[in-house]
């Protein structure tokens, strides 16, 4: 995965959405499920999708806090959009009992998926490039 810019943001989006969407097909076909509102669960991996890529793309701003706190901030920060949305749906069309719980089991599996293998290209590069700058010092 390469780091999140502003030329690449987009990319990295449609990337994150088509693997979620193929992913909820494929359980969804295993499990013999007809989705009723297909329609809508897809926007909302659309939407998520460009929440969780823009909260990762922070790191940038964040680079003086250690790497813990970061993650769980970020992580705390989209799980409270995850229950704002669902209240607001809730409020709007009213939701199953256990709709906050799908959700947030909906986003977190994604959201760590994606965050670790962010951050382990994100170390990747400073890596290489560390052993650049000690090769040029040479």
């Amino acid at each position: 995965m390469k780091l999140i810019n502003k030329r690449n943001f987009i990319h990295i989006v449609c990337m994150s959405f088509t693997l979620i969407v193929c992913g909820k097909l494929l359980i969804e076909k295993m499990a013999g499920f007809t989705d009723r509102h297909y329609t809508e669960n897809i926007f909302t991996c659309l939407f998520f999708s460009v929440m969780i890529t823009a909260v990762l793309a922070l790191h940038n701003h964040l680079q003086r806090f250690p790497l813990i706190p970061v993650l769980i901030g970020q992580y705390v920060f989209i799980i409270g959009l995850v229950a704002g949305f669902v209240k607001l749906v809730d409020l709007m069309a009213g939701t199953s009992t256990n709709s906050l719980w799908q959700m947030l089991l909906s986003v977190t599996v994604p959201y760590v998926v994606s965050a670790a293998v962010y951050y382990i290209a994100f170390f990747r590069h400073i890596k290489k490039a560390n052993s650049i700058i000690s090769q040029l010092r040479e």
